[in-house]
């Protein structure tokens, strides 16, 4: 029987936008707005930039609640 890891990423099959609405750093998470609602989101590994606020972001997968995202 396989275990489920609640920490391990969930990517998802097609990317979608979102818009970041406060600050994310390589180190820094920060929030987005997606599909209507704000979440919690980090950066996706590899990816060593600052997003800012308004600036369209790629949602490509989720870590418990967080979004895993990447610059447009």
């Amino acid at each position: 029987m396989q275990k489920f890891r609640c920490d391990a990423p969930q990517m998802f099959a097609k990317p979608l936008p979102g818009i970041v609405d406060e600050t994310i750093a390589p180190h820094q998470p920060g929030r987005v707005k997606f599909k209507a609602t704000y979440w919690p989101a980090k950066l996706f590994r590899g990816y060593n930039l600052t997003l800012e606020p308004g600036q369209e972001v790629l949602v490509i997968g989720r870590q418990g609640i967080t979004l895993l995202v990447r610059p447009l």
